[in-house]
Formats: structure tokens, C-alpha cells, sequence
């Protein structure tokens, strides 16, 4: 019998301007170092702080790497098509951003 209920995800209200150790992150994300560092590794990420034992990352990255986990639990996207996918959506918010720039209000 296949479990059907939802899986819960709790986030931790931050700073934007705050950092995150890399145990911080995995934890508040409930992800691997090893995943997170792929995600550096495909340009997903950047570290505030690159060495590796003290890595930070900006607390506004959160999202991010929810974003990335479901992707992967979702989609079964790797780090490359976690990169690709975040890529697109990141121009898709880009171009409506313009788009409503550009239109008069109320003309959607």
C-alpha cells in the first residue's frame, strides 16, 4: 500500500541578510552536505564563504534549496536538471517582471 500523506516541510524565518553554515542550511532544508555541494559544483548555489568546512551561504538561499529538494523528490531532476529547471523559472520571473514593466496596470 503506497503511503499517501504529505510530507511536512518546516522552514525557519531568517534574515536575508544572516548567513547559514553548511549545517545550518542542511538541516533547516533536511538535505545532505554532499547534495548541497553538487549544487554548488552546478553553479545552483554560491557560497558566501567557499572553504568547505566553514562554507556559509546567504539565509536568502532557503528557498532556493527547498525549491532544488522538490525538484529532485518530485521530479527525480539530478543537480544538472535542478540547475537547468531553476535556470528557466528564474528567466520566467525575469521576463513577467518586464512584461508587467511595460503593460499598463490592469491589462492582464
Amino acid at each position: 500500500m503506497k503511503d499517501t500523506t504529505d510530507p511536512t516541510i518546516t522552514c525557519e524565518i531568517v534574515e536575508h541578510s544572516e548567513t547559514l553554515t553548511l549545517g545550518q542550511l542542511c538541516r533547516s532544508c533536511g538535505v545532505h552536505a554532499e547534495w548541497v555541494i553538487l549544487l554548488v559544483d552546478e553553479g545552483v548555489l554560491e557560497p558566501v564563504t567557499m572553504r568547505e568546512p566553514r562554507m556559509r551561504f546567504a539565509a536568502m538561499h532557503l528557498p532556493r534549496v527547498h525549491t532544488a529538494r522538490r525538484l529532485a523528490q518530485d521530479l527525480g531532476l539530478n543537480a544538472s536538471g535542478i540547475a537547468l529547471a531553476l535556470e528557466l523559472m528564474d528567466e520566467i520571473r525575469q521576463l513577467g517582471a518586464r512584461l508587467d514593466a511595460h503593460e499598463p496596470p490592469g491589462s492582464r
